[in-house]
């Protein structure tokens, strides 16, 4: 029931928001299709009487959707994101919150974004193969939600754990 609310919503902003929906008064709309549409909400109709009532709208030119070009789009510029995610529950020494991925593997150029969804904060730093801290990339402390990117140009292992919590480590991989 609720969905069906929702959907009538997005349709609405959809119609005021998407460029080449042109919005007119809702004088021109017919009472029917505002019923429709109320029913379709409230779950007294169908979902095909009520795409109807749309389609009637766009065949009538009610609702009016322009043709845009599509612009030819430089693939060879791409960029590369990967993510590792910091789990929940990954402060805890015991617990197997590892990284999500443990070993995450990329190509040269990636960008990747270390995302923290655990409950308490975690920082990201790099060190060597030995485990001596390095300056590649450090990040100041992530609270949950917050998010770190580095990108890497060079191929290798990096390594890297958290300083808070230094028995989580983990590895990017890039080739």
């Amino acid at each position: 029931m609720k969905q069906r609310g929702y959907v009538i919503i997005i349709l609405i902003i959809a119609m005021i928001a998407v460029p080449g929906i042109h919005v007119v008064s809702a004088e021109k709309i017919p009472n029917w299709v505002k019923q429709a549409a109320l029913w379709y909400g409230e779950g007294k109709t169908t979902e095909d009487d009520f795409l109807n009532a749309i389609k009637y709208l766009i065949e009538h030119e009610i609702i009016v959707i322009e043709e845009t070009k599509v612009e030819k789009v430089d693939t060879t510029k791409k960029t590369k994101v990967a993510n590792v995610i910091i789990p929940n529950g990954n402060s805890k020494m015991g617990n197997a919150g590892f990284y999500i991925p443990l070993n995450l593997e990329v190509e040269v150029g990636t960008t990747v974004v270390w995302i923290n969804d655990d409950v308490v904060g975690h920082t990201v730093q790099s060190q060597d193969a030995s485990g001596k801290i390095i300056g590649l990339f450090n990040s100041d402390m992530l609270n949950t939600g917050d998010r770190f990117a580095h990108k890497f140009d060079k191929e290798g292992v990096y390594n890297y754990f958290c300083t808070l919590h230094p028995w989580r480590v983990g590895i990017v991989t890039v080739r």
